[in-house]
């Protein structure tokens, strides 16, 4: 009897000597990915309102102040008012807009950590609206934002030829 409580009491002292294993702390959150989450929702319905012609809607997520960088060569940095007739054109001249298999990614900063800012990839598929001829369009862009939310800068890339080879 004497050796089972010695042999008890001797589990009970070795159990108590081992160290207690810490459980690793939750990483805090990073306020720039939440950032960016709020800010892919934005682009969402900034893209949904373009998909759907509705430019009233459509202008109110960007900035007063808006630049647009086109994909063509040699025109960078345009006003707002310029986007907005480009735009219009855009809604005029194709029907059915659909952005497909959209891929939404954390822009970066100059140290490669998320800023807020929101980078898209997708394809647009959509009918030309003189002919209704069905037509695709890979396309890039990358959204800048301010602190309220609103979009300050779209730069956009796709290969123009692309889309004049569907005319």
């Amino acid at each position: 009897m004497k050796k089972i409580i010695l042999l008890i009491t001797a589990i009970v002292l070795l159990g108590s000597c081992q160290e207690k294993v810490k459980e690793p702390e939750a990483p805090m959150p990073d306020p720039n990915m939440e950032k960016f989450h709020k800010n892919v929702e934005t682009t969402k319905a900034f893209l949904e309102a373009f998909s759907n012609n509705d430019s009233l809607n459509f202008g109110s997520y960007v900035t007063e102040d808006f630049i647009w960088s086109p994909p063509s060569v040699g025109r960078d940095s345009l006003p707002k008012a310029v986007w907005e007739e480009a735009m219009k054109g855009f809604m005029k001249t194709f029907d059915n807009k659909k952005l497909t298999d959209a891929q939404f990614f954390a822009g970066l900063d100059e140290n490669q950590k998320p800023n807020g800012d929101v980078r898209v990839y997708g394809l647009w598929k959509f009918n030309f609206a003189e002919t209704g001829k069905n037509g695709r369009l890979k396309w890039y862009a990358v959204y800048f934002f301010n602190e309220e939310g609103k979009i300050t800068h779209q730069a956009e890339w796709y290969d123009t030829a692309d889309l004049s080879k569907e005319f």
